[in-house]
């Protein structure tokens, strides 16, 4: 690479070309890929202060390795790429366990990281495609969900992280166009990223759907690759198809039920609330590609940056939307990342070459300062709290090892499921320090009544007792409840459906100002009152439970 970059030389100068050293980082990216792994691995399950939606985790690998085919079985609001994921660890343990979800994500960790590292890599600098396949890594392993602190640790909402890192590198795929030509390929990781967020989560998937339009239309995508895109996808749709019985109508159905039952005011409120969160990036972001207009003009180039305008704005208005139909997730939008990296791969011969670029021409130091903030802004208060969260779990390790008394929860299957006794998160019904001791008041309960084969059905979020139990799961109904998220008093499935198959159901008993979710046992209360007055009849009362029988 000539080292000339806008100076001129007399013709007796000698031009001296510099070799620069080349970084080897395809092996850089692979050797930071395995370390998180490893560590990961070392991690195992950790201390959950944020507990109860962990087990719909457990509950749906559990009736998916027990057989049951979300959609056919169950019916599920969200995609069933995490508990299929959750499943495959449960097959990886004589006694499955809490670490099935570890263990899950650690075999999708190759999956994603060969996809976001395929990707990179053929379009961005060495360094850039480095950092943003560790950068999807990091999302794999995370311990938090996104927008919540690093202290709030859980595995939770798995399926917003997942989706997050593939929709980055499907962006990053359709935006910016590879290096060589490879259609079928470049197609095939496009479509192989679209079916798995087609079975994470519905919403992402339709984004996805709408950036590969839009890449078609700037051409930043080739039409050739359609076809490989084409046989990706139905690899996808085949692999969840005859592996695990799911058929694409049956979930198509789930998500349709769930989206009747999902109120526009509150999706209306997140987004509103997402857009005011991402401000600042946005406008840092759309004050860069303006800053590019200036420079054209100022060189009197005819070109104008019209189409990183529109990806730009792409980019930020479809993280928004996709960020209202998840849980509050603030700034912690990690295809944001995707924007800078896409300038990146624009400005690459005019970059310095400390900065991974060609420097065939000088860029304005204040056009470069604002490109690196927005790439650090994008990233690194992510990354940062997904490795302070890592690191905060490691200190809790030993908690983990050697709960104490309190925080034990007396089942095989949940002796790794820990929750630190100075925990305060108001997770469903309980303080979170408080969830070991409900639980354990749940399964005692059960043991007193349950006979081999019976069938447990719970009101609640969750019902972690068919896991914790080695029982049966019942077919029918939600896989988990929340009451406008995947039910509503209007639109909810048949109390034969739900109950059917139940010999016994479990109600949680509410604590004024303990638990989040109260307000879903209650309008279940309201909606299946009547039918359980009519089949079933008070078993026994505890501190925590009611148990029903069937008449």
């Amino acid at each position: 690479m000539s080292t000339e970059n806008d100076l001129h030389f007399a013709e007796s100068d000698v031009v001296v070309r510099e070799k620069r050293r080349r970084v080897p980082w395809p092996l850089l990216t692979v050797t930071a890929v395995v370390v998180l792994g490893l560590y990961s691995w070392w991690l195992g399950p950790v201390a959950l202060v944020a507990p109860w939606d962990n087990f719909i985790l457990l509950d749906g690998g559990y009736r998916i390795a027990q057989g049951q085919v979300p959609g056919t079985d169950f019916s599920n609001a969200i995609g069933p790429l995490v508990y299929v994921l959750a499943s495959l660890g449960m097959q990886m343990q004589a006694v499955p366990s809490f670490a099935a979800v570890a263990y899950g994500c650690l075999l999708f960790l190759p999956i994603a990281t060969v996809l976001a590292g395929y990707v990179a890599h053929r379009r961005l600098p060495g360094g850039y495609a480095t950092g943003f396949t560790v950068f999807m890594a990091l999302l794999v392993i995370s311990v938090r969900p996104p927008g919540y602190s690093p202290g709030t640790t859980t595995y939770a909402m798995l399926y917003n992280k997942f989706g997050w890192l593939l929709y980055s590198a499907l962006l990053l795929a359709v935006s910016v166009p590879p290096r060589t030509r490879r259609p079928l390929a470049d197609g095939a990781a496009i479509g192989l990223m679209l079916g798995l967020l087609a079975y994470d989560k519905a919403n992402f998937f339709l984004m996805g759907v709408l950036a590969v339009v839009l890449g078609l239309v700037l051409r930043t995508l080739a039409a050739r690759a359609l076809a490989g895109a084409a046989g990706g996808f139905a690899l996808v749709v085949v692999v969840f198809w005859l592996g695990f019985g799911i058929g694409p109508a049956g979930y198509a159905g789930d998500v349709a039920t769930a989206f009747a039952a999902q109120g526009a005011g509150k999706r209306l409120g997140l987004l509103l609330r997402s857009i005011a969160y991402n401000a600042p990036v946005g406008a840092l972001a759309l004050l860069v590609v303006a800053g590019l207009f200036w420079l054209a003009r100022r060189r009197g180039e005819p070109a104008r940056p019209w189409r990183l305008l529109v990806l730009t704005l792409f980019v930020l208005g479809s993280s928004v939307v996709i960020s209202a139909a998840d849980s509050p997730e603030k700034s912690d939008l990690a295809a944001l990342a995707v924007i800078p990296l896409v300038l990146v791969a624009a400005l690459k011969p005019e970059l310095p070459r400390w900065s991974g670029g060609d420097g065939r021409r000088r860029m304005p130091v204040p056009l470069l300062a604002g490109l690196v903030l927005l790439l650090v802004a994008t990233t690194a208060p992510i990354a940062g709290k997904d490795a302070l969260a890592l690191g905060i779990s490691a200190a809790r390790r030993e908690v983990v090892a050697a709960p104490p008394p309190s925080q034990r929860i007396a089942s095989p299957h949940l002796g790794d499921f820990v929750v630190p006794a100075d925990a305060t998160w108001q997770t469903a019904y309980r303080t979170a320090s408080a969830v070991p001791s409900m639980l354990d008041d749940g399964l005692a309960l059960l043991r007193r009544h349950i006979r081999p084969g019976d069938r447990v059905v719970s009101m609640s979020l969750a019902n972690p007792f068919a896991f914790a139990l080695d029982l049966t799961p019942a077919t029918g109904g939600p896989l988990w409840w929340d009451l406008g998220i995947s039910f509503d008093e209007r639109t909810h499935p048949a109390a034969e459906q739900v109950f059917g198959e139940a010999q016994w159901v479990m109600v949680p008993k509410l604590r004024p100002g303990q638990g989040c979710c109260q307000d879903t046992v209650e309008a279940m209360t309201r909606v299946y009152g009547g039918y359980l007055a009519d089949n079933f009849r008070l078993a026994e009362s505890t501190e925590d439970w009611t148990l029903l029988t069937r008449s």
